[in-house]
């Protein structure tokens, strides 16, 4: 069974007030959207939505890891 990869995409939402960090199935076309966590400016939270069954545990790890350094406004750790 070989494994799945992924990117990682970065972008910021003006109607829900904040950025977002997407968890995609690499060279799918159309993009393979697997997960996101967003940030919202408004509350100050990150919230994570999975669009899809079956994620490893070490891709939503990953894309956690990275949301908290890269979406909140004092980068956590």
């Amino acid at each position: 069974m070989t494994k799945m990869k992924y990117e990682l995409t970065r972008g910021s939402d003006i109607i829900r007030n904040g950025m977002y960090l997407e968890l995609s199935e690499a060279g799918t076309s159309p993009l393979r959207q697997i997960a996101e966590i967003f940030y919202s400016d408004s509350t100050h939270e990150f919230v994570l939505t999975c669009y899809v069954e079956n994620v490893p545990l070490d891709a939503i790890e990953k894309l956690i890891s990275e949301a908290k350094k890269s979406l909140s406004p004092i980068p956590m750790k």
